[in-house]
């Protein structure tokens, strides 16, 4: 997948101000410890920043929300089933947070030689294949090496970084 267009990116912006997802996203971010810039990234690699449900698979939606957090976690199966990702999101979206949390605490953890941007994207990629193979992946070079098309935590953070200039310009 290659990344939006900064003019992409920004429309998404706006959507999540016009959504106020901005805050929301904000709210757990900073709740969490990790840049706010950051979960607007994930939510934009996994959604273009719409609260929906996604990833269809053999008749059900297996991604829920606007991080997509999937069912095989009970809190987006119940979620899904109830219609309560899209009354109430927030639980989804802490509990998104919470993974992207533990991810960069691990990453911290196993990688003391890494940066905090390489920390950052190593826990972009265990969002999406487990942290587990994402810190094994960066072992071997690349923390992507698991991820969906190999390029998910790279992505991430080329999509952060266009947050952050369109935050910086007033956007």
């Amino acid at each position: 997948m290659s990344t939006p267009s900064k003019k992409a990116l920004l429309n998404q912006l706006h959507s999540l101000h016009h959504t106020g997802f901005d805050q929301t996203l904000d709210q757990f971010a900073t709740q969490h410890g990790f840049p706010t810039p950051f979960f607007f990234a994930i939510a934009s690699r996994e959604t273009n920043c719409v609260n929906e449900l996604g990833d269809p698979r053999n008749g059900e939606f297996h991604g829920v929300g606007i991080v997509q957090i999937d069912i095989q976690h009970p809190i987006a199966r119940q979620a899904r089933d109830s219609g309560s990702w899209k009354t109430n999101p927030d639980p989804l979206i802490d509990f998104g947070a919470q993974i992207l949390q533990d991810n960069i605490h691990k990453a911290k953890q196993e990688l003391t030689n890494f940066n905090e941007q390489q920390q950052l994207k190593i826990a972009a990629s265990g969002y999406n294949c487990g942290i587990v193979n994402a810190v094994s992946g960066a072992r071997q070079g690349d923390s992507d090496k698991h991820t969906t098309g190999r390029d998910y935590g790279r992505d991430v953070m080329t999509r952060m970084a266009i947050f952050e200039e369109l935050i910086a310009e007033g956007n």
